[in-house]
C-alpha cells in the first residue's frame, strides 16, 4: 500500500456516494400482475425494480470503488501496532479533511510530537 493509494480514500468514499446517488436516481420501479404458484391461483400485484441498462457502468464502477475502499480499510485495520494504526486511521480514514500531524499527535497523546508521529508514519510506509 502506498501513500498515494491511502490519500485516495476520502475521494473514493465521495465518488462512491455520488455513484450510489446516480444509481438510486436511475432505478426503475413498477408493478406486474402475477398469480400464486398453487391452486387456487389467486391473482395479485408484484413490485419490481431494476437499473436502466444505460447505467450498468455505474454498477461496475461502484463495485471497483468498494473494492478499493475495502482494501484500504483492511490495510489500516491490519496494522498490528495500535499507535501506528491510530495514526493511519486519523490521517486517512476518519473525518472529511486531512488532519495535521500536530492534531494527530494531540489525539494520540503520550508526549508525541507532530514530527514524531510523521516519522513513525513515514518509517512504517518505508518498512512495508
Amino acid at each position: 500500500m502506498t501513500k498515494e493509494e491511502l490519500k485516495q480514500y476520502r475521494s473514493i468514499v465521495a465518488e462512491l456516494n455520488e455513484v450510489n446517488d446516480r444509481i438510486n436516481s436511475n432505478t426503475v420501479h413498477g408493478t406486474v400482475t402475477g398469480s400464486d404458484a398453487e391452486f387456487p391461483y389467486v391473482k395479485h400485484c408484484i413490485s419490481v425494480s431494476g437499473v436502466e441498462p444505460t447505467h450498468i457502468s455505474d454498477i461496475v464502477l461502484r463495485q471497483r470503488l468498494e473494492r478499493q475502499k475495502n482494501k484500504i480499510e483492511l490495510f489500516v485495520a491490519g496494522i498490528l501496532d495500535s499507535e501506528t494504526r491510530r495514526i493511519f486511521r486519523y490521517r486517512y480514514i476518519d473525518g472529511t479533511v486531512m488532519p495535521s500531524w500536530q492534531w494527530i499527535a494531540f489525539q494520540i497523546g503520550g508526549g508525541n510530537t507532530a514530527d514524531g508521529v510523521r516519522m513513525k508514519h513515514k518509517r512504517f510506509l518505508k518498512k512495508i
